[in-house]
């Protein structure tokens, strides 16, 4: 009881009467001073009903998918659209202030951010995978017979290999058993 009063008043007294004018402002120091003080108080706060005020503040309780038609939450536009500002320092401010977003635990932050968007798109898989019944795939008897390790142009995943060059030894080490390059030169 005591903790939804005090959100509330948190909500109430700093998060609409101090936080959403000054974030509505036009004034670039104005926008600059309340995003870093929001993207502060983001970073700060850890309790999980202040949290869940704070997210619905900034993004609204919107989870369906959004469409041309549709009236966004204001101070969500406003800060995403920030992002893209002809100033650069607010443009960082305001990727600072979605990376602190970004950073709780809270589901409806990806959820408003990203996956709201992406759910009708057939990018999340809805049920339990089906156990693929054709078994591995049989190699292509036509193919070369290069596994792509074995093939030199196939460097992904490994940031040490180049294009079928082969590697020149540290200065270091030791080529097999002639010894350290510095008793070599002084033989």
């Amino acid at each position: 009881v005591v903790a939804d009063a005090i959100t509330e008043a948190v909500e109430e007294k700093f998060f609409q009467g101090i936080l959403q004018p000054q974030l509505l402002e036009m004034s670039e120091l104005t926008i600059l001073s309340a995003t870093a003080m929001l993207t502060g108080t983001v970073r700060q706060i850890r309790a999980p009903p202040l949290l869940h005020r704070l997210v619905l503040f900034l993004l609204g309780p919107d989870r369906h998918l959004e469409t041309p038609g549709d009236a966004p939450h204001p101070l969500r536009t406003q800060l995403i659209d920030r992002c893209n500002h002809l100033s650069d320092e607010i443009s960082l401010a305001s990727l600072r202030l979605f990376e602190e977003l970004l950073r709780k635990p809270h589901e409806h932050v990806a959820h408003s951010l990203a996956l709201r968007n992406l759910e009708a798109r057939g990018y999340l898989q809805r049920g339990p995978a089906m156990p693929d019944e054709r078994g591995p795939p049989e190699p292509d008897p036509d193919e070369d017979g290069l596994d792509l390790e074995e093939d030199p142009y196939f460097t992904d995943g490994f940031p040490d290999a180049g294009f079928g060059m082969a590697k020149k030894p540290l200065l270091g080490s030791a080529p097999s058993g002639k010894g350290q390059v510095s008793e070599v030169v002084s033989r």
